[in-house]
């Protein structure tokens, strides 16, 4: 009944049990909380703080000048997905490491590169490493570092952009965020106008193009118009048309001539070369620059010469070069301006003699191809003005582009660190040590710290009740049983009354006197000194008690109560004396009425072969018939084996266990030793003696490790 109480209790959570045990375990508890929190308070001393300062960018999509590109317009989607682009393009690689160069932060003392120790002792050694690794490893070290002090974050979901650097210095840490959103803005700027470049070079050629058959077409035209109108005006005889004609075709020579010195001029604005028959159209001046010109590089190339200015010489180049290009584009200006008055001369010359041919009686097949041919010219000039105005348009886009994002509010200097968060950093430490607190009390109550508190010593062993017995005030151990008699009010005396008590219920059912086995897990634990107690308690009770000193190793019981050493039960358990001879060896306490049989002397034979005779079993039955209580006094559990070939005789075990020093595997490995072998019925009681033992540390191997027993 009492097992299958314990066993309903332990599959349900105690929570006045868990409070026992934090409360047992305060100072475990308290020693965590205490130890973390220095720790915390040191590591906020020791730690460099760092500041955080934080630039805002609103991202503007569409925001370019003169833009015919088709807007988003209210694409939330498209727009947000942007903005998550330009967020990523803020924290990427590329313009980290512009932020790295123009902050010259490779130098920087927070994120540049510094010495390993492996890299010091390296060199202290006189080993070089390669140094295309080192400068990788280097670039990779400060980008991590820079990388790790940005952070881009987008707000919400709105078009704002917050841009934050940390650094151990606040100045540092607004004009790195300041400097990352100005080189992010140009970058994107940037981006732009290469674009726009890149589309004006793809439509450049598609221009000359345009211009080429343009001027085809417009050639094949008035080709084609002069020879028929040359027809007409030989056939008319008319002075006025051959007059315009010649002015047509005097317009025309004078073009293509201006048209060549255009693309000379042009050709040397440019910086570039022309031929020889395109010299004789330059004027004088500019052929006596050109002539210099060659010769400064002839000078400049011949190597070999003597008393060369180099630098000289090249100043003067430059000087040239820069004349000649000058001229070249004042002279190309007025070439163009004649161009331009010689082609409405031309024009006009052409439409009097296209309007006089077309009234005439012209064949159809020369009207329908010179219709053709002018409606081509049309459709080519059309072409070449749009690509034109396309180009120029791009030109200009490229001068006043503008970027999607702008800073909405700069970074300023912070005032407060970032990091370390105190509060947050003690509140997180409390937490933490309360848990490693709380971990730590529950293994040391249950794994490897003593036992404190009878609840706790009942819950290690499953038992359903465990007594303490309290430290008593005196200075010799020996004497603390001697309180039974000559204090029976005392707190000690009336805890072995409750020992006792417990014991009668606990024992199992049987005839004859019970058997009280008291025994430990490891030596020092008190057990002497309560079987002793108990057996005095019992005898004080009127209960006919006899308390046998089983601990055959090291009996102590008769030093402890000042009687004579007898070796009767060493020769009874060995044979060489009947029970009858017991008698001779019993002691009798006066003063309360306990019988002893004393133990003393030393045998030849293994106690556990003492133990395990069968002659022990004997003894039971006489000691059982004759008296009403027998207590054994008997040896530890873990060191030696003895005691275990005892417990199928007992009625009920006292184990002890010693107030914050038995490690409670111990206990543990021995209560389970001693169920293994008691019969069944047979319960554990538990008993904490709050004596604080005098050696913090026991050995196994040391108990009995003297010459001999007692005598």
């Amino acid at each position: 009944m009492i097992n299958e109480q314990v066993a309903r209790g332990e599959e349900q959570l105690d929570i006045s049990a868990l409070i026992g045990v934090l409360r047992r375990q305060y100072r475990v508890i308290a020693m965590a909380v205490a130890s973390i929190l220095v720790l915390a308070v040191i590591y906020l001393f020791a730690v460099t703080p760092k500041y955080t300062a934080t630039a805002l960018v609103s991202i503007e999509p569409n925001r370019g000048v003169l833009s015919e590109d088709v807007a988003m317009g209210n694409n939330s989607a498209a727009i947000s997905a942007q903005v998550e682009g330009e967020v990523a393009i803020l924290k990427s690689s590329d313009v980290l490491l512009s932020l790295i160069a123009e902050a010259g932060l490779v130098n920087d003392p927070e994120f540049g590169v510094s010495l390993s120790r492996a890299d010091r002792i390296l060199g202290w050694l006189g080993i070089e490493r390669d140094a295309g690794l080192e400068a990788s490893a280097a670039v990779t070290a400060i980008l991590e570092g820079v990388g790790n002090a940005v952070q881009v974050r987008r707000r919400g979901l709105t078009y704002l952009v917050e841009v934050s650097v940390t650094s151990e210095d606040p100045d540092k840490a607004s004009e790195l965020a300041n400097l990352l959103v100005s080189i992010y803005t140009a970058r994107q700027v940037e981006g732009k106008v290469r674009q726009i470049l890149a589309s004006r070079d793809i439509l450049a050629p598609r221009i000359d193009n345009a211009q080429d058959e343009l001027e085809r077409l417009q050639y094949e035209a008035d080709r084609f118009l002069e020879s028929v109108v040359d027809d007409f005006v030989e056939s008319s005889d008319r002075e006025d048309l051959i007059s315009v004609r010649d002015r047509f075709s005097l317009a025309q020579r004078q073009l293509d001539d201006l048209r060549q010195q255009s693309n000379a001029l042009r050709a040397i604005a440019d910086g570039r070369s022309i031929a020889s028959s395109q010299a004789a159209l330059l004027s004088d001046a500019l052929r006596a620059l050109a002539e210099e010109r060659a010769e400064l590089q002839r000078r400049l190339a011949d190597d070999d010469a003597e008393g060369i200015d180099a630098d000289a010489l090249r100043a003067e180049l430059l000087d040239v070069d820069r004349r000649l290009q000058e001229a070249a584009a004042r002279e190309r200006e007025a070439a163009l301006s004649g161009i331009s008055d010689l082609t409405q001369v031309a024009d006009r010359a052409r439409a009097e003699l296209r309007d006089a041919a077309l009234a005439s009686d012209l064949p159809s097949s020369d009207l329908s191809t010179f219709y053709r041919l002018q409606q081509e010219t049309a459709t080519a000039r059309l072409e070449y003005e749009s690509l034109l105005r396309r180009l120029r348009q791009l030109e200009t886009l490229a001068d006043v582009q503008i970027s999607d994002a702008v800073m909405a509010s700069s970074a300023v200097t912070p005032s407060a660190a970032s990091f370390p968060n105190s509060r947050l950093i003690l509140a997180l430490a409390l937490v933490a040590a309360l848990g490693l607190g709380v971990g730590l009390s529950f293994i040391n109550e249950y794994l490897i710290g003593g036992v404190t508190s009878e609840d706790q010593l009942r819950d290690i062993l499953h038992a359903p009740v465990a007594l303490p017995v309290p430290a008593i005030a005196s200075a010799d151990e020996q004497d603390a049983s001697a309180q039974i008699y000559l204090a029976p009010l005392s707190g000690f005396s009336e805890s072995f009354r409750q020992v006792r008590r417990q014991a009668a219920r606990l024992a199992r059912p049987g005839d004859g006197g019970r058997v009280y086995l008291v025994t430990s897990s490891v030596p020092e634990e008190g057990k002497t000194t309560a079987a002793l107690s108990m057996a005095r308690t019992l005898a004080m009770a009127g209960t006919k008690t006899l308390l046998i000193d089983f601990d055959l190793r090291k009996p102590s019981i008769g030093a402890r109560m000042g009687a004579p050493a007898s070796s009767k039960l060493l020769m009874m358990l060995s044979g060489s004396a009947g029970p009858e001879h017991l008698t001779s060896g019993h002691f009798h306490e006066e003063a309360t009425g306990l019988s002893v049989l004393v133990g003393s002397g030393r045998s030849d034979l293994p106690t556990d072969t003492l133990a395990s005779s069968p002659r022990v079993a004997r003894l039971m039955e006489l000691m059982r018939a004759e008296y009403e209580a027998i207590v054994l006094d008997t040896a530890p559990v873990l060191p030696v084996v003895d005691t275990l070939y005892l417990t199928p005789h007992a009625d009920v075990v006292l184990m002890m266990a010693r107030y914050a020093a038995t490690n409670q595997r111990d206990i543990r490995r021995a209560a389970d030793r001693i169920r293994a072998e008691t019969a069944q019925g047979t319960q554990i009681l538990p008993v904490l003696s709050m004596e604080r033992r005098a050696r913090r540390a026991y050995y196994y191997g040391g108990y009995y490790s003297g010459r001999g027993y007692n005598s």
